[in-house]
């Protein structure tokens, strides 16, 4: 019997609900975003701060993103081999703001002996327009190879981290995430 990988895993579940006003809280003062050395032509404007796992209640938080991470692993049939939740980004795009398209594993980083393998996206809000989240799924020669995915207010997305994706422009209103990536042993 074969079994399908999916591309990507999209939760919408409500105890993550219970985070998003809490997560605005954890978040420190945000800074510009650096960009990947992946594509010298990605451009990325954004602004970002960095969760760390100290304290009771960010703890708690990896400990749930953590989890949900491993089910949805389960459940794409990916079964990745992960064990590290890296601090957790959480990201602010304003009007014109956007990520070109870039994969999250470092490509070409052969003296690291992990990488990442699993990475997610928590939008934390749902009131502004453009901003979408679209992830490659298609060979060069399909029209519709980028697929953008649909997300509301809690909704949650993961996807290889070796997937390219990117956050379209932001046309009205802010769009807010946290951002998390599961790092495991390099590929074999």
């Amino acid at each position: 019997m074969t079994v399908r990988k999916q591309i990507y895993m999209h939760f919408s579940q409500q105890p993550l609900l219970d985070w998003l006003p809490r997560i605005y809280d954890l978040a420190p003062e945000l800074e510009v975003a650096g960009s990947t050395g992946n594509d010298p032509n990605n451009q990325r404007a954004s602004q970002v701060s960095w969760i760390l796992p100290e304290g009771k209640e960010n703890i708690k938080l990896f400990e749930d993103m953590f989890n949900l991470s491993m089910e949805a692993s389960q459940r794409a049939n990916w079964n990745f081999d992960v064990g590290v939740l890296e601090p957790l980004q959480y990201t602010h795009y304003g009007p014109d703001e956007k990520y070109d398209w870039h994969v999250d594993q470092l490509i070409n980083d052969e003296s690291s002996e992990t990488c990442r393998k699993i990475s997610f996206t928590l939008l934390l809000n749902d009131d502004f327009e453009g901003g979408d989240l679209q992830i490659e799924c298609g060979s060069p020669a399909k029209e519709d190879r980028n697929q953008s995915i649909p997300l509301q207010k809690g909704d949650i997305v993961f996807f290889p981290s070796y997937i390219w994706h990117r956050v379209l422009p932001v046309t009205k209103g802010e769009r807010h995430s946290l951002v998390g990536w599961l790092q495991g042993p390099t590929w074999r």
